[in-house]
C-alpha cells in the first residue's frame, strides 16, 4: 500500500529535546565546551535604574533581546551557553558576587571543583629547616640558658628547642570549607534562578547538586 505524500511546507515544527543537566554539568558545557566567558560589562549601567534591579532581570533582558553580535573568526558559544555565563556575571554579592562569578567559571572551565582539603589534618612540623650536606634537618633555636657553676667557674649551658607550628592549620581547612559552602550556596542561587526564568531552550536544568559538605559525608 503506498501511503500519501506529506506536504512539508504545513508540517508544524517540532521543538528540539532539551538535554537534562544539572548546574554543576550545565556551568562545564557553557564554559568548557561552548568556551563562554564572564562579561561584566553587560551587566554594567550608567543609570541608576538599571543598578537597582535583580540579576533576573538583567538575565531576562539578555534572553528577551534574541540577537548576538557576531564577531566573525570563530564560532559564537551556544545561546544556552551565554544565558548561564550572563546569570554568573549577575551573581548577586550575598552569593560571591564577581570574585565568586570568576571562580566558577574558571573552576567549570578546568572541570574542576573547589579544594575543601579532603584527608586534612594539623600536623606538628617544623617551623623552619635548615640544608647541609648530609640533607635537611629542623632549623633549632636557643631559646633559654642554663648556668652552673663548676669547679668555682660560672658555665652557661645554652637550652635549644626546635620551633614548631602546625600545617594545615585548623583555620586553613576551615577557610577552606567555607569557601565549598559559598560556592555551593552560589551554584544553588544559579540553577533556581534559571529553573525559576525558563529562558533555556536546549537545557532542562535538574535539581542535583554537589554534596553540600562532603567532609562530613567523608566522615561516616
Amino acid at each position: 500500500m503506498i501511503g500519501r505524500a506529506v506536504d512539508l511546507r504545513r508540517a508544524e515544527p517540532v521543538a528540539p529535546a532539551r538535554r537534562e543537566m544539572s548546574i554543576e554539568r550545565a556551568l562545564v558545557w557553557a564554559f568548557q565546551t561552548e568556551c563562554a566567558s564572564v562579561d561584566f560589562a553587560e551587566e554594567a549601567a550608567p543609570d541608576s535604574y538599571r543598578r537597582t534591579v535583580s540579576s533576573a532581570w538583567l538575565v531576562a533582558q539578555r534572553g528577551a533581546i534574541g540577537c548576538r553580535i557576531d564577531g566573525g573568526g570563530h564560532s559564537l558559544p551556544a545561546d544556552d551557553a551565554e544565558m548561564i555565563a550572563s546569570a554568573v556575571a549577575a551573581l548577586p554579592p550575598e552569593h560571591g558576587g564577581r570574585g565568586m562569578a570568576v571562580k566558577i567559571a574558571t573552576l567549570a572551565r578546568a572541570g574542576l571543583r573547589p579544594d575543601w582539603m579532603p584527608d586534612a589534618r594539623p600536623r606538628c612540623v617544623p617551623r623552619d629547616w635548615r640544608r647541609s650536606k648530609h640533607g635537611m634537618f629542623a632549623r633549632i633555636e636557643v631559646v633559654d640558658e642554663i648556668v652552673t657553676v663548676h669547679r668555682g667557674r660560672r658555665v652557661v649551658r645554652p637550652v635549644e628547642a626546635c620551633p614548631v607550628t602546625y600545617a594545615p592549620s585548623h583555620a586553613q581547612i576551615a577557610a577552606a570549607r567555607r569557601e565549598w559552602l559559598t560556592w555551593w550556596g552560589a551554584l544553588l542561587h544559579l540553577g533556581h534562578e534559571l529553573r525559576t526564568l525558563d529562558i533555556l531552550s536546549t537545557v532542562q536544568l535538574t535539581a542535583d547538586m554537589p554534596p553540600m559538605s562532603p567532609w562530613r559525608e567523608q566522615g561516616r
